[in-house]
Order: structure tokens, then C-alpha cells, then sequence
């Protein structure tokens, strides 16, 4: 399917120069944006290269911002479209090297969900079963084999957002154990130490306790030494000795040298 290579061109330019008119000047002098003469495509496979370089021509070129580059990409997209290839990604690289915009094209998810892929089931059938298909009756077919790719990848994105949600939940279940078992361990280690600096503080009271008892015995033995038994005996001895010795030195005293 091809287009008018003049008009796309025409639109384009006028799209371009609308956006520069409504996009208000401070934005603008935030972005002052870098000059651009020409717009290279990387990775079209799909669509006639002609067509893209006349559809993307700026001309003598133009100073672009970043948001006038994504609207090239969008246009670029939008193009894509119009020809048939709905799931062909694209964005630009917003630096300028000499001069040249790149725009990265990805025709991954068209291979597999889009026309080329139809277009390619009904050859091989065709060529399978000896089966010649007029244009209109194949293109026909392309276009419901597509709004099939299309249902088939919706349910299968319906369906890997499930398993997404439901392992995240998994995971979130999993974390939440690891947790919930952190916790426990960590509260028992704080009683376990609790308990131990309990236990020492009671041998340490003990210790002390025995301590002091031990020192209160041994000075209730020394008070014991001086008790009054140990004086009788030390006032009876007095007395025996003592009184010979008085009664000697009184005698001597009265009569010297008998």
C-alpha cells in the first residue's frame, strides 16, 4: 500500500511549524532546542525507505526541541499505522550528531503480532495446498488473521499481568515469612539475653551477699577472742602468781634480808 510521497511531506511540515506557533516561549527558552537538517531511520524493514525519508524531509532544516522530536516519532508511528503495521514501536535518540536526528524503529512485536505474519500464514497455506488467492481475497484474510493476533495478545497480556500479580503476591508472601521468622528469632535472642544478664545479676547479688557474710563472720571470730572466759582465766592466773609476788615484796619491804 503506498501513498502520496508530496502530501505526508506537506502535513508534516505544517504540523511542525503549528507546534513551533502554540508552544509558548518559555518553554521554549527552556529548551532552546538543537538544529536538525536531516532525520535518519534504523531498523525499517516494513516500509519502503523512499517514503519515509520524503515523508520525514524538513527541507533547509529546523531547530528542534525534544518535545517537537517525539512528535516526529508519534507522526512516524502514525505512518506505520496507516500502512497496516500497528505494533511497530519507535523513539528518538534527542541528540543531534552533525546535523542528523535519529529515530530507532522496532518491528519485533509487527513480526509476531502483525501483518507480516499474516502475510506469511497464508502463503504457506496457499503453497500447501496448491491454492492461488486473488488480492482482494488475501488481504481479506490478513485482516482477519490480525484482529486475531490482536485478541490473542491482549488475553495473553491479560494473562502475564495475572501471573505478574500473582508472583509478586508470592513473593510478597515469601518476604513476609522471612520476616515474621526474623522477628521471632531476634525476640527470642533479646529474651535469651535478657535471661543470661538476669542470671548473672543474681550470681553477682549471691556473690556479694556471701561476701559480706563471710566478712562479718570473720569479724564476729575476732570479737570472740576477747571474750570474758579468756579473761577469768587470765585473772585467775593473776591472782595465784600476783599475790605471792605482793605478799614478797610487802614482806621485803617491812623486814630487809629475812
Amino acid at each position: 500500500m503506498k501513498t502520496n510521497p508530496h502530501q505526508p511531506k506537506i502535513f508534516l511540515s505544517l504540523l511542525l511549524l503549528v507546534l513551533i506557533l502554540i508552544l509558548p516561549q518559555t518553554a521554549l527558552a527552556k529548551h532552546p532546542g538543537q538544529f536538525v537538517k536531516k532525520i535518519r531511520i534504523i531498523g525499517n524493514t516494513l516500509i519502503d525507505p523512499y517514503f519515509i525519508d520524503d515523508y520525514l524531509d524538513l527541507g533547509n532544516g529546523l531547530t528542534m526541541t525534544p518535545k517537537m522530536m517525539d512528535l516526529v516519532v508519534s507522526e512516524l508511528k502514525a505512518n506505520y499505522n496507516f500502512h497496516g503495521f500497528l505494533f511497530v514501536e519507535a523513539h528518538s535518540t534527542l541528540k543531534v550528531r552533525n546535523g542528523v536526528m535519529t529515530i530507532k524503529v522496532d518491528e519485533k512485536e509487527e513480526f509476531r503480532w502483525g501483518r507480516p505474519r499474516a502475510e506469511r500464514a497464508v502463503l504457506k497455506q496457499a503453497f500447501l495446498h496448491g491454492v492461488t488467492l486473488k488480492d482482494s481475497r488475501r488481504q481479506k484474510i490478513i485482516e482477519t488473521l490480525v484482529k486475531g493476533y490482536q485478541k490473542q495478545r491482549a488475553v495473553e497480556g491479560i494473562v502475564a499481568k495475572y501471573l505478574v500479580k500473582e508472583q509478586r503476591q508470592r513473593i510478597e508472601g515469601i518476604k513476609s515469612q522471612k520476616n515474621a521468622l526474623m522477628r521471632e528469632k531476634i525476640a527470642g535472642r533479646i529474651k535469651e539475653y535478657q535471661t543470661i544478664v538476669m542470671n548473672l545479676e543474681t550470681q553477682e547479688t549471691r556473690r556479694i551477699e556471701l561476701m559480706r557474710n563471710r566478712v562479718t563472720a570473720a569479724g564476729m571470730e575476732k570479737i570472740d577472742d576477747l571474750t570474758p572466759d579468756n579473761l577469768e582465766i587470765d585473772s585467775e592466773e593473776y591472782s595465784d602468781l600476783d599475790e605471792f609476788l605482793d605478799n614478797a615484796i610487802f614482806e621485803e619491804t617491812l623486814n630487809p634480808g629475812l
